[in-house]
């Protein structure tokens, strides 16, 4: 609408110069006025974000069309994981999400159309999955190579089948209305500092809180670690973890101060609710790690367990494993500390002592617990 309007502001200088043709001045205007809309860029229409129709070429035209900034947010968002893995074109496609993380610059190219550029790609995704959809993430090595799976923070809440309340309480409208009208103002506040054509804002952090993010690096570099570490099988999330505390503290601090959170450093107390929701997202990825099939140690605690199930085994040995249900999985007994550990600490197995033969120990017996003799009957 606009441009039209332009055009038509064009062609009413232009005649009027050619009505008074004594009036070079004005031919030069109405010339000039029109070159003038020829370069013109119309900007899009501001949009937010995009739903279930979202496709990864969408979104990524979206991305450049909104100065870099765009979020997807649906009930549903099974269909654009399932474009992204390549379910149609064969090769998955993933480059703005993984862009899209951290603010890098993108360059799109594509046959036929004008190539596009993101100065600080800035994408938000916020979707819904069935557990076959997040359990099926794995099935695309891809999102867990080149760190797709690594850059997401994922909830997986209980299920509430069977016991969901049909009157619930609804929420206090004051509540509400407080947390519209913060959302509004953070989103403005985000908007507004976050403007393209003007400088960065840096935020910092108070010398305490500065020690407490270092603090977080040293513990969390430990839990990496093959055979001991809790996240050594998802080192691609545990990675971004202390920078996802970082990003989340940011939040906060933002939410807390409206109007001159970019004037004020973070301080140690919003850091360590960041800290909080770190855990929290923590305990949920490895969850969902779970679910994908992630872990081998678990992969083969289960094997085990369906194993002894079938068989009716209430009581066996290391070397019972590497000849029966994780054949060719196991090279040596070492290899099955980490499923043993698994079994055990979820109360599934237990150790027998072992008893001395000729001076010698006897490889360790394990037992089923009795729960899993049940299953038997």
């Amino acid at each position: 609408m606009a441009r039209k309007v332009a055009e038509a502001e064009a062609e009413r200088s232009e005649k009027a110069a050619t009505d008074h043709p004594d009036s070079l001045d004005r031919r030069a205007d109405a010339s000039a006025a029109r070159m003038a809309l020829d370069n013109a860029t119309v900007p899009a229409e501001p949009a937010l974000f995009g739903g279930n129709d979202s496709t990864v070429e969408k979104v990524t035209s979206r991305l450049a069309e909104q100065n870099g900034r765009y979020a997807v947010m649906a009930p549903e968002g099974g269909k654009l994981f399932s474009i992204a893995g390549g379910r149609y074109s064969g090769s998955p496609d993933i480059g703005v999400f993984l862009s899209g993380h951290a603010g890098e610059e993108m360059r799109i190219e594509r046959m036929g159309r004008p190539s596009e550029r993101i100065d600080a790609a800035a994408l938000t995704i916020g979707v819904c999955l069935q557990p076959g959809v997040l359990a099926g993430l794995g099935d695309t090595p891809e999102f867990r190579e080149q760190g797709l799976l690594g850059r997401l923070l994922i909830t997986m809440p209980e299920s509430m089948l069977g016991r969901r309340n049909a009157r619930p309480d609804p929420i206090p409208a004051h509540a509400a209305h407080t947390y519209e009208r913060t959302l509004i103002d953070l989103v403005l506040s985000l908007r507004r500092f976050g403007d393209p054509d003007g400088e960065p804002v840096a935020l910092t952090f108070t010398s305490d809180a500065q020690e407490a993010v270092i603090d977080l690096l040293e513990a969390t570099e430990p839990r990496f670690r093959p055979g001991s570490g809790d996240l050594a099988h998802m080192t691609d999330w545990g990675g971004k973890l202390v920078g996802a505390v970082v990003r989340i503290a940011v939040l906060l601090h933002l939410a807390k101060h409206l109007r001159d959170g970019y004037g004020r450093p973070i301080d140690l107390a919003t850091f360590r609710e960041a800290c909080q929701l770190g855990e929290y997202f923590t305990a949920h990825a490895q969850a969902a790690y779970d679910a994908i099939g992630a872990d081998p140690a678990v992969n083969h605690a289960r094997t085990v367990l369906d194993w002894a199930r079938r068989t009716e085994t209430t009581r066996f040995t290391a070397r019972d494993l590497m000849r029966g249900p994780l054949k060719n999985r196991a090279r040596k007994v070492a290899d099955l500390e980490p499923v043993l550990r698994v079994l055990q600490t979820h109360g599934w197995i237990r150790q027998i002592p072992g008893t001395q033969t000729g001076g010698r120990p006897t490889s360790p017996a394990y037992e089923t617990h009795p729960d899993l003799s049940d299953d038997f009957r």
